[in-house]
Protein backbone atom coordinates (compact mmCIF):
# COMPACT_ATOMS: atom_id res chain seq x y z
CA UNK A 1 0.00 0.00 0.00
CA UNK A 2 3.01 2.45 0.87
CA UNK A 3 4.05 1.60 -2.53
CA UNK A 4 1.05 2.49 -4.49
CA UNK A 5 0.98 5.25 -2.54
CA UNK A 6 4.45 6.66 -3.69
CA UNK A 7 3.80 5.65 -7.22
CA UNK A 8 0.16 7.73 -6.94
CA UNK A 9 2.09 10.91 -5.54
CA UNK A 10 4.91 10.67 -7.94
CA UNK A 11 2.10 10.22 -10.71
CA UNK A 12 0.39 13.26 -9.74
CA UNK A 13 3.58 15.61 -9.55
CA UNK A 14 4.64 14.22 -12.91
CA UNK A 15 0.75 15.41 -14.21
CA UNK A 16 0.51 18.48 -12.57
CA UNK A 17 1.33 20.23 -15.81
CA UNK A 18 -1.26 18.99 -18.05
CA UNK A 19 -3.79 20.44 -16.03
CA UNK A 20 -2.63 23.59 -18.04
CA UNK A 21 -3.67 23.22 -21.99
CA UNK A 22 -1.79 24.83 -25.16
CA UNK A 23 -2.87 28.14 -26.21
CA UNK A 24 -5.24 28.46 -28.98
CA UNK A 25 -3.46 30.64 -32.07
CA UNK A 26 -5.82 33.62 -32.49
CA UNK A 27 -7.24 33.57 -36.18
CA UNK A 28 -5.91 34.89 -39.20
CA UNK A 29 -8.11 36.98 -41.48
CA UNK A 30 -9.56 36.08 -44.74
CA UNK A 31 -8.29 39.35 -47.42
CA UNK A 32 -10.68 39.95 -49.82
CA UNK A 33 -10.93 39.14 -53.54
CA UNK A 34 -9.58 42.36 -55.48
CA UNK A 35 -9.32 46.05 -53.62
CA UNK A 36 -12.06 48.27 -53.75
CA UNK A 37 -10.51 50.47 -56.18
CA UNK A 38 -7.82 48.38 -57.61
CA UNK A 39 -6.53 50.22 -60.61
CA UNK A 40 -5.34 48.22 -64.00
CA UNK A 41 -2.96 45.71 -63.99
CA UNK A 42 -1.78 43.69 -60.99
CA UNK A 43 2.04 44.56 -61.27
CA UNK A 44 3.59 45.98 -57.89
CA UNK A 45 6.47 48.14 -57.24
CA UNK A 46 9.85 46.70 -57.39
CA UNK A 47 12.49 46.84 -55.22
CA UNK A 48 14.05 50.18 -56.78
CA UNK A 49 10.80 51.42 -57.56
CA UNK A 50 11.98 55.04 -56.80
CA UNK A 51 14.31 55.10 -59.87
CA UNK A 52 11.21 55.15 -61.61
CA UNK A 53 10.77 58.99 -61.27
CA UNK A 54 13.87 59.66 -63.35
CA UNK A 55 15.13 62.29 -60.47
CA UNK A 56 19.04 61.66 -59.60
CA UNK A 57 18.66 63.84 -57.30
CA UNK A 58 16.33 61.68 -55.39
CA UNK A 59 18.33 58.87 -56.03
CA UNK A 60 21.42 60.18 -54.49
CA UNK A 61 19.21 61.39 -51.42
CA UNK A 62 17.71 57.54 -51.21
CA UNK A 63 21.29 56.45 -51.09
CA UNK A 64 22.91 58.32 -48.36
CA UNK A 65 19.92 57.73 -46.31
CA UNK A 66 20.57 54.23 -46.25
CA UNK A 67 23.86 55.07 -45.14
CA UNK A 68 23.41 57.18 -42.57
CA UNK A 69 19.89 57.04 -41.09
CA UNK A 70 20.21 56.64 -37.68
CA UNK A 71 16.99 54.80 -37.29
CA UNK A 72 17.56 52.02 -39.91
CA UNK A 73 21.24 51.87 -37.76
CA UNK A 74 18.93 51.47 -34.77
CA UNK A 75 16.84 48.45 -36.03
CA UNK A 76 19.92 46.92 -37.47
CA UNK A 77 21.49 46.95 -33.93
CA UNK A 78 18.11 45.34 -32.15
CA UNK A 79 18.31 42.61 -35.24
CA UNK A 80 22.11 41.73 -34.17
CA UNK A 81 21.07 41.83 -30.54
CA UNK A 82 18.31 39.53 -31.41
CA UNK A 83 20.52 37.26 -33.36
CA UNK A 84 23.29 37.03 -30.12
CA UNK A 85 19.80 36.11 -28.05
CA UNK A 86 19.58 33.17 -29.97
CA UNK A 87 22.81 31.80 -29.54
CA UNK A 88 22.97 32.34 -25.91
CA UNK A 89 19.10 30.44 -25.86
CA UNK A 90 20.58 27.74 -28.00
CA UNK A 91 23.36 27.17 -25.26
CA UNK A 92 21.31 26.34 -23.04
CA UNK A 93 20.48 22.67 -24.98
CA UNK A 94 24.27 21.51 -24.51
CA UNK A 95 26.00 20.72 -21.40
CA UNK A 96 28.13 23.34 -19.65
CA UNK A 97 31.71 22.35 -18.79
CA UNK A 98 33.94 24.61 -17.00
CA UNK A 99 37.68 23.54 -16.02
CA UNK A 100 38.87 24.24 -12.38
CA UNK A 101 42.03 24.30 -10.61
CA UNK A 102 42.60 25.13 -6.99
CA UNK A 103 45.36 25.02 -4.27
CA UNK A 104 44.71 25.06 -0.92
CA UNK A 105 47.89 25.24 1.77
CA UNK A 106 47.09 24.88 5.81
CA UNK A 107 49.39 25.13 8.93
CA UNK A 108 48.11 23.59 12.00
CA UNK A 109 49.25 25.17 15.40
CA UNK A 110 51.93 23.50 17.73
CA UNK A 111 49.83 24.23 20.46
CA UNK A 112 46.32 23.54 19.33
CA UNK A 113 46.85 19.86 21.40
CA UNK A 114 45.79 18.30 17.80
CA UNK A 115 49.47 17.54 16.74
CA UNK A 116 51.19 14.29 16.83
CA UNK A 117 55.17 12.94 16.95
CA UNK A 118 55.83 12.91 13.22
CA UNK A 119 52.73 13.86 11.96
CA UNK A 120 53.60 17.42 9.49
CA UNK A 121 51.82 20.64 10.32
CA UNK A 122 51.74 21.90 6.70
CA UNK A 123 49.21 20.48 3.89
CA UNK A 124 49.30 21.42 1.19
CA UNK A 125 46.31 20.16 -1.77
CA UNK A 126 46.51 20.82 -5.34
CA UNK A 127 43.16 20.32 -7.11
CA UNK A 128 42.87 19.97 -11.29
CA UNK A 129 39.84 19.05 -12.81
CA UNK A 130 36.18 19.83 -14.47
CA UNK A 131 32.78 20.42 -13.49
CA UNK A 132 29.93 19.35 -16.27
CA UNK A 133 25.88 20.70 -15.50
CA UNK A 134 23.05 19.63 -17.95
CA UNK A 135 19.93 20.42 -17.08
CA UNK A 136 17.79 17.27 -19.32
CA UNK A 137 15.34 19.05 -22.12
CA UNK A 138 12.51 16.80 -20.69
CA UNK A 139 9.53 18.69 -21.83
CA UNK A 140 11.46 20.88 -24.83
CA UNK A 141 11.81 23.93 -22.20
CA UNK A 142 14.84 25.35 -23.92
CA UNK A 143 13.69 24.04 -27.14
CA UNK A 144 10.63 26.23 -27.09
CA UNK A 145 12.50 29.09 -25.51
CA UNK A 146 14.89 28.68 -28.54
CA UNK A 147 12.33 28.58 -31.33
CA UNK A 148 10.70 31.73 -29.33
CA UNK A 149 13.99 33.65 -29.78
CA UNK A 150 14.41 32.63 -33.52
CA UNK A 151 11.22 33.72 -34.05
CA UNK A 152 12.15 37.05 -32.32
CA UNK A 153 15.37 37.38 -34.41
CA UNK A 154 13.28 36.61 -37.43
CA UNK A 155 10.89 39.46 -36.49
CA UNK A 156 13.59 41.85 -35.86
CA UNK A 157 15.36 41.14 -39.60
CA UNK A 158 11.52 41.95 -40.99
CA UNK A 159 11.73 45.48 -38.84
CA UNK A 160 14.94 46.24 -40.36
CA UNK A 161 13.51 45.62 -43.81
CA UNK A 162 10.01 47.42 -42.90
CA UNK A 163 12.33 50.65 -41.76
CA UNK A 164 14.05 50.26 -45.26
CA UNK A 165 10.89 50.74 -46.72
CA UNK A 166 9.50 53.66 -44.77
CA UNK A 167 12.72 54.94 -45.13
CA UNK A 168 13.48 55.51 -48.72
CA UNK A 169 9.24 56.33 -49.05
CA UNK A 170 9.57 58.78 -46.40
CA UNK A 171 12.98 60.13 -48.03
CA UNK A 172 11.01 60.37 -51.53
CA UNK A 173 7.94 62.01 -50.13
CA UNK A 174 9.86 64.61 -48.06
CA UNK A 175 11.65 65.48 -51.44
CA UNK A 176 8.68 66.15 -53.11
CA UNK A 177 7.22 67.95 -50.53
CA UNK A 178 10.42 70.08 -50.88
CA UNK A 179 10.24 70.46 -54.61
CA UNK A 180 6.17 71.44 -54.16
CA UNK A 181 7.23 74.16 -51.50
CA UNK A 182 9.77 75.36 -53.42
CA UNK A 183 7.58 75.85 -56.47
CA UNK A 184 4.82 77.83 -54.17
CA UNK A 185 7.34 79.93 -52.85
CA UNK A 186 8.67 80.68 -56.61
CA UNK A 187 4.74 81.37 -58.20
CA UNK A 188 3.59 83.02 -54.57
CA UNK A 189 6.36 85.45 -55.04
CA UNK A 190 5.68 85.86 -58.76
CA UNK A 191 2.29 86.67 -57.82
CA UNK A 192 2.76 89.14 -55.27
CA UNK A 193 4.46 90.97 -57.82
CA UNK A 194 1.87 90.85 -59.93
CA UNK A 195 -0.77 91.41 -57.30
CA UNK A 196 1.68 94.67 -56.18
CA UNK A 197 1.65 96.15 -59.28
CA UNK A 198 -1.62 95.89 -60.10
CA UNK A 199 -2.48 97.78 -56.91
CA UNK A 200 0.08 100.49 -57.96
CA UNK A 201 -1.65 100.83 -61.34
CA UNK A 202 -4.89 100.73 -59.44
CA UNK A 203 -3.82 103.50 -57.22
CA UNK A 204 -2.46 105.52 -60.20
CA UNK A 205 -6.01 105.02 -61.58
CA UNK A 206 -8.04 106.31 -58.13
CA UNK A 207 -5.38 109.25 -57.67
CA UNK A 208 -6.37 109.63 -62.08
CA UNK A 209 -10.40 109.88 -60.81
CA UNK A 210 -10.53 107.06 -63.21
CA UNK A 211 -11.93 104.74 -60.29
CA UNK A 212 -13.08 104.82 -57.05
CA UNK A 213 -11.21 104.03 -53.74
CA UNK A 214 -12.61 100.38 -53.64
CA UNK A 215 -11.02 98.42 -56.20
CA UNK A 216 -7.45 100.09 -54.49
CA UNK A 217 -8.34 98.70 -51.09
CA UNK A 218 -9.10 95.32 -52.35
CA UNK A 219 -5.88 95.08 -54.66
CA UNK A 220 -3.49 96.12 -51.45
CA UNK A 221 -5.40 93.77 -49.58
CA UNK A 222 -4.92 90.76 -52.60
CA UNK A 223 -1.47 91.73 -52.53
CA UNK A 224 -1.07 91.61 -48.48
CA UNK A 225 -2.32 88.15 -49.01
CA UNK A 226 -0.03 86.77 -51.34
CA UNK A 227 3.21 88.19 -49.72
CA UNK A 228 1.94 86.26 -46.42
CA UNK A 229 1.34 82.68 -48.12
CA UNK A 230 4.66 83.48 -49.92
CA UNK A 231 6.02 83.20 -46.32
CA UNK A 232 4.30 81.07 -45.20
CA UNK A 233 5.60 78.65 -48.40
CA UNK A 234 8.99 79.70 -47.07
CA UNK A 235 8.29 78.40 -43.78
CA UNK A 236 7.20 74.92 -44.66
CA UNK A 237 10.02 75.00 -47.02
CA UNK A 238 12.03 75.27 -44.55
CA UNK A 239 10.56 72.64 -42.24
CA UNK A 240 10.61 70.17 -45.06
CA UNK A 241 14.11 70.87 -45.83
CA UNK A 242 14.80 70.44 -42.40
CA UNK A 243 13.45 66.71 -41.94
CA UNK A 244 15.06 65.42 -45.21
CA UNK A 245 18.22 66.74 -43.85
CA UNK A 246 17.37 64.66 -40.31
CA UNK A 247 16.49 61.44 -42.35
CA UNK A 248 19.49 61.45 -44.75
CA UNK A 249 21.86 62.08 -41.70
CA UNK A 250 23.31 65.48 -42.92
CA UNK A 251 23.76 68.61 -40.94
CA UNK A 252 21.22 71.22 -40.96
CA UNK A 253 23.69 73.73 -42.90
CA UNK A 254 23.66 71.79 -45.29
CA UNK A 255 22.93 72.66 -48.89
CA UNK A 256 20.09 70.49 -50.83
CA UNK A 257 19.85 68.94 -54.94
CA UNK A 258 18.65 72.61 -56.50
CA UNK A 259 15.54 72.62 -58.48
CA UNK A 260 14.83 74.26 -61.89
CA UNK A 261 11.00 75.40 -62.24
CA UNK A 262 12.09 77.98 -65.64
CA UNK A 263 9.41 75.88 -67.60
CA UNK A 264 5.56 76.90 -66.59
CA UNK A 265 4.32 73.21 -66.69
CA UNK A 266 5.78 71.06 -64.43
CA UNK A 267 5.66 67.44 -64.92
CA UNK A 268 6.79 64.81 -63.68
CA UNK A 269 7.46 61.14 -64.77
CA UNK A 270 5.81 58.48 -62.08
CA UNK A 271 6.29 54.86 -62.10
CA UNK A 272 2.86 52.77 -63.30
CA UNK A 273 2.97 50.10 -60.72
CA UNK A 274 -0.21 49.06 -59.09
CA UNK A 275 -1.71 47.30 -55.98
CA UNK A 276 -1.68 43.71 -56.78
CA UNK A 277 -4.12 41.61 -55.80
CA UNK A 278 -4.88 41.55 -51.56
CA UNK A 279 -3.71 38.12 -50.69
CA UNK A 280 -0.16 39.24 -51.98
CA UNK A 281 -0.18 41.92 -50.05
CA UNK A 282 0.41 39.52 -46.82
CA UNK A 283 3.72 38.34 -48.06
CA UNK A 284 4.83 41.53 -49.16
CA UNK A 285 4.97 43.49 -46.21
CA UNK A 286 7.77 43.50 -43.82
CA UNK A 287 5.84 44.65 -40.96
CA UNK A 288 2.85 42.42 -41.41
CA UNK A 289 5.50 39.71 -41.85
CA UNK A 290 7.32 40.69 -38.01
CA UNK A 291 3.63 40.79 -36.74
CA UNK A 292 2.77 37.15 -37.51
CA UNK A 293 6.20 36.14 -36.75
CA UNK A 294 5.96 37.20 -33.08
CA UNK A 295 2.96 35.93 -33.01
CA UNK A 296 4.59 32.47 -33.38
CA UNK A 297 7.25 33.91 -30.80
CA UNK A 298 4.48 34.32 -28.28
CA UNK A 299 3.31 31.32 -28.79
CA UNK A 300 6.49 29.64 -28.30
CA UNK A 301 6.87 31.57 -24.79
CA UNK A 302 3.78 30.27 -23.90
CA UNK A 303 4.50 26.82 -24.22
CA UNK A 304 7.71 27.05 -22.36
CA UNK A 305 5.89 28.65 -19.69
CA UNK A 306 3.76 25.61 -18.91
CA UNK A 307 6.61 23.26 -18.98
CA UNK A 308 7.94 25.44 -15.74
CA UNK A 309 4.94 23.13 -13.84
CA UNK A 310 6.83 20.12 -14.64
CA UNK A 311 9.67 18.49 -12.49
CA UNK A 312 13.41 19.37 -14.07
CA UNK A 313 15.94 16.95 -13.99
CA UNK A 314 19.96 18.31 -13.60
CA UNK A 315 23.08 16.16 -14.10
CA UNK A 316 25.95 17.53 -11.90
CA UNK A 317 29.46 15.57 -12.58
CA UNK A 318 32.25 16.71 -11.48
CA UNK A 319 35.95 14.84 -12.21
CA UNK A 320 39.72 15.35 -11.65
CA UNK A 321 42.88 14.59 -9.78
CA UNK A 322 43.81 15.79 -6.22
CA UNK A 323 47.32 15.13 -4.85
CA UNK A 324 50.04 16.18 -2.53
CA UNK A 325 52.54 16.81 -3.30
CA UNK A 326 51.64 18.58 -6.67
CA UNK A 327 53.95 15.59 -8.59
CA UNK A 328 51.22 12.85 -7.68
CA UNK A 329 48.64 14.81 -10.11
CA UNK A 330 47.76 12.75 -12.70
CA UNK A 331 48.23 9.47 -11.15
CA UNK A 332 45.74 6.87 -10.85
CA UNK A 333 45.36 7.29 -6.79
CA UNK A 334 45.17 11.16 -7.66
CA UNK A 335 41.74 10.69 -9.54
CA UNK A 336 38.14 11.31 -8.42
CA UNK A 337 34.84 11.53 -10.20
CA UNK A 338 31.58 12.19 -8.61
CA UNK A 339 27.87 12.06 -10.46
CA UNK A 340 24.82 13.73 -8.97
CA UNK A 341 21.34 13.86 -10.58
CA UNK A 342 18.65 16.13 -9.32
CA UNK A 343 14.96 16.57 -9.82
CA UNK A 344 13.68 19.68 -8.65
CA UNK A 345 9.83 19.07 -8.53
CA UNK A 346 7.44 21.85 -8.16
CA UNK A 347 5.26 22.14 -4.87
CA UNK A 348 4.40 25.74 -3.86
CA UNK A 349 5.79 29.11 -5.28
CA UNK A 350 2.56 31.93 -4.27
CA UNK A 351 1.42 30.96 -7.83
CA UNK A 352 4.59 32.49 -9.62
CA UNK A 353 4.43 30.07 -12.37
CA UNK A 354 0.61 30.70 -12.78
CA UNK A 355 1.02 34.39 -13.41
CA UNK A 356 3.82 33.94 -15.38
CA UNK A 357 1.35 31.75 -17.61
CA UNK A 358 -0.94 34.05 -17.76
CA UNK A 359 1.54 37.21 -18.57
CA UNK A 360 2.48 34.51 -21.53
CA UNK A 361 -1.02 34.11 -22.47
CA UNK A 362 -1.94 37.90 -22.24
CA UNK A 363 1.28 38.65 -24.77
CA UNK A 364 -0.40 35.97 -26.95
CA UNK A 365 -3.70 38.20 -27.70
CA UNK A 366 -1.37 41.52 -27.64
CA UNK A 367 0.42 39.98 -30.50
CA UNK A 368 -2.77 38.34 -32.21
CA UNK A 369 -4.24 42.14 -31.76
CA UNK A 370 -1.17 43.84 -33.38
CA UNK A 371 -0.99 41.45 -36.43
CA UNK A 372 -5.01 41.46 -36.88
CA UNK A 373 -4.18 45.48 -36.55
CA UNK A 374 -1.36 45.36 -38.86
CA UNK A 375 -3.32 43.58 -41.68
CA UNK A 376 -6.37 46.46 -41.23
CA UNK A 377 -3.83 48.82 -41.47
CA UNK A 378 -2.06 47.65 -44.53
CA UNK A 379 -5.21 47.42 -46.31
CA UNK A 380 -6.59 50.79 -44.99
CA UNK A 381 -3.45 52.49 -46.25
CA UNK A 382 -3.78 50.86 -50.02
CA UNK A 383 -7.48 51.57 -50.75
CA UNK A 384 -6.92 55.00 -49.15
CA UNK A 385 -3.67 55.76 -51.39
CA UNK A 386 -5.46 53.60 -54.71
CA UNK A 387 -8.53 56.42 -54.24
CA UNK A 388 -6.00 59.42 -54.05
CA UNK A 389 -4.25 58.60 -57.00
CA UNK A 390 -7.24 58.48 -59.21
CA UNK A 391 -9.01 61.80 -57.61
CA UNK A 392 -5.26 63.76 -58.31
CA UNK A 393 -4.83 62.24 -61.84
CA UNK A 394 -8.35 63.48 -62.73
CA UNK A 395 -7.42 66.78 -60.63
CA UNK A 396 -4.20 66.89 -62.57
CA UNK A 397 -5.06 66.93 -65.75
CA UNK A 398 -8.01 69.53 -65.31
CA UNK A 399 -5.16 71.62 -64.07
CA UNK A 400 -2.87 70.86 -66.52
CA UNK A 401 -5.91 72.57 -68.83
CA UNK A 402 -6.10 75.30 -66.98
CA UNK A 403 -2.54 76.13 -66.94
CA UNK A 404 -2.81 76.16 -70.96
CA UNK A 405 -5.57 78.47 -71.13
CA UNK A 406 -3.98 80.61 -68.89
CA UNK A 407 -0.72 80.32 -70.58
CA UNK A 408 -2.30 81.10 -73.84
CA UNK A 409 -4.00 84.53 -72.36
CA UNK A 410 -1.16 85.40 -71.00
CA UNK A 411 1.08 85.16 -74.40
CA UNK A 412 -1.92 86.85 -76.47
CA UNK A 413 -2.00 90.27 -73.44
CA UNK A 414 1.63 90.40 -74.08
CA UNK A 415 0.53 90.63 -78.28
CA UNK A 416 -2.02 92.89 -77.50
CA UNK A 417 0.02 94.73 -75.22
CA UNK A 418 3.42 95.48 -77.50
CA UNK A 419 0.46 96.25 -80.46
CA UNK A 420 -0.59 99.35 -78.14
CA UNK A 421 -4.04 97.80 -78.11
CA UNK A 422 -3.86 96.67 -74.37
CA UNK A 423 -3.24 98.11 -71.19
CA UNK A 424 -0.32 96.88 -68.63
CA UNK A 425 -3.17 95.56 -66.15
CA UNK A 426 -4.05 93.01 -68.62
CA UNK A 427 -0.65 91.76 -68.79
CA UNK A 428 -0.51 92.23 -64.71
CA UNK A 429 -3.79 89.79 -64.75
CA UNK A 430 -2.75 87.30 -67.01
CA UNK A 431 0.79 86.92 -65.04
CA UNK A 432 -0.78 86.61 -61.93
CA UNK A 433 -3.03 84.18 -63.13
CA UNK A 434 -0.96 82.02 -64.75
CA UNK A 435 1.35 82.10 -61.53
CA UNK A 436 -1.70 80.23 -59.62
CA UNK A 437 -2.66 77.87 -62.08
CA UNK A 438 1.51 76.86 -62.34
CA UNK A 439 1.14 76.30 -58.83
CA UNK A 440 -2.03 74.37 -58.29
CA UNK A 441 -0.78 71.81 -61.35
CA UNK A 442 2.52 71.91 -59.83
CA UNK A 443 1.21 71.07 -56.59
CA UNK A 444 -1.16 68.24 -57.81
CA UNK A 445 1.95 66.67 -59.91
CA UNK A 446 4.21 66.29 -56.87
CA UNK A 447 1.16 65.44 -54.70
CA UNK A 448 1.09 62.57 -57.22
CA UNK A 449 4.26 61.89 -56.91
CA UNK A 450 3.75 61.26 -52.78
CA UNK A 451 0.86 59.42 -53.63
CA UNK A 452 2.56 57.37 -56.06
CA UNK A 453 5.23 56.75 -52.85
CA UNK A 454 2.50 56.25 -50.53
CA UNK A 455 1.34 53.05 -52.66
CA UNK A 456 5.00 51.72 -52.83
CA UNK A 457 5.36 51.87 -49.26
CA UNK A 458 1.83 50.61 -48.60
CA UNK A 459 2.30 47.66 -51.22
CA UNK A 460 5.51 46.56 -49.30
CA UNK A 461 7.93 48.33 -51.49
CA UNK A 462 9.51 45.68 -53.78
CA UNK A 463 10.10 43.28 -50.99
CA UNK A 464 8.74 39.57 -50.75
CA UNK A 465 9.00 37.03 -47.79
CA UNK A 466 9.48 34.82 -50.59
CA UNK A 467 12.66 36.26 -52.10
CA UNK A 468 14.05 38.13 -48.61
CA UNK A 469 15.25 36.36 -45.46
CA UNK A 470 16.37 38.13 -42.94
Amino acid sequence: MKRLNKKFFITALLLVGCAHEAAVRPDGLAPVSEFAHATTGNKTADAEWWKSFQDSALDGLVERALKGNPDLAIAQAHWREARAAVAAVNAQLLPRVDAQASFQSNRTSADSGRNFTGMPRRFDTLTVGGQVNWELDLWNRSGLNSEAAMAEAVAAGYSVENARVSLIAEVSRLWFAVQAARVDVHCLSNEFKARYREAEITEKAVQAGLLSTDPLSSAQLAAAQAKLDELNAARRLVGYESALRALIGASQNEKLPETNYAEAKIKKARPGFGAGIPSQLLLTRPDLAAASVKLDAAMSREGAARTDFYPTVTLNGQLGWQADPASRIGRGSSGFWSLMPAVDIPIFDGDRREAQLEVARSRIDLAGAEWRKAVFNAFREVEVTLVDIKELEDEAKLAERVLEAVTSRLQNAKTRFAAGVADEREVVIAVRDQSMARRTHADLELELCQATVRLAAATGGGWSTLVSKP
